[in-house]
């Protein structure tokens, strides 16, 4: 009975291509074309940005959190695919950015055990106007791909901020400034915790998010996006 409602759901909504829309195979998560041309992070890379090591321009600055990793650069079918997933209802997109994700925790996180899995908070407000909260979908799939308990509301954020890649760096900085707090800061002390978000930048969202965990006591925040920006290239 479940196989019949499946296959008369997908009749009805094929699955589509989680970077460019097109119709494919039930059992893919993205088209031929697409596959070919995905924006990998594939080299070594530099765990503080997580952009491979030439496109790297932090010079590893200090950070709260350990390290970051992405499958993918900000960019091409990887930008069309997100901005789909955030913005123009694509939310059936999550399972294959999990699936990706997935793959780069093990292969770059390799011997690190995780306590939990644990997402960037939004605002209800947010949540309410796109409909889902994105990053909560992505680590909690995630969580159980690689076998790790999903600690939901792990973090709440107390304040509206501005969008984070509408400001320039400077202000980065400051604009999240105390807008994170621990739900429950007893579960944090000596506990590992793999962060997830969407889309990392400047990695003050993270960064920030990784701040509150350490001030309660965690032992170490290690970050996966799907996407990392790639650095802006001087005129």
């Amino acid at each position: 009975m479940k196989r019949l409602v499946e296959s008369f759901l997908l009749a009805l909504f094929p699955r589509r291509c989680a970077y460019c829309g097109r119709v494919i195979p039930s059992d893919e998560f993205s088209c031929r074309e697409c596959r070919k041309t995905l924006p990998r992070v594939e080299k070594s890379i530099c765990m503080k940005c997580g952009r491979e090591k030439e496109e790297c321009s932090c010079r590893k600055s200090e950070k709260y959190y350990e390290s970051i990793v992405a499958p993918f650069y900000f960019e091409g079918n990887v930008r069309n695919g997100l901005h789909i997933f955030k913005f123009r209802n694509g939310k059936q997109n999550y399972e294959a950015y999990c699936d990706e994700m997935a793959k780069t925790v093990r292969k770059r996180y390799d011997g690190i055990k995780f306590d939990y899995v644990i997402s960037v908070p939004m605002m209800d407000e947010s949540r309410k106007k796109r409909g889902f909260d994105q990053c909560a979908l992505l680590a909690k799939k995630l969580a159980e791909l690689i076998g790790v308990e999903y600690y939901p509301h792990a973090l709440k954020k107390l304040f509206k901020t501005e969008t984070q890649h509408d400001l320039i760096y400077i202000l980065r900085k400051g604009n999240l400034a105390g807008a994170f707090d621990a739900s429950e800061p007893e579960k944090i002390s000596g506990k590992t915790f793999l962060l997830c978000d969407d889309i990392a930048t400047s990695g003050e969202t993270l960064d920030e998010c990784a701040k509150m965990l350490w001030l309660y006591g965690a032992k170490a925040t290690h970050c996966v996006t799907v996407a990392v920006t790639k650095k802006k290239k001087k005129q």
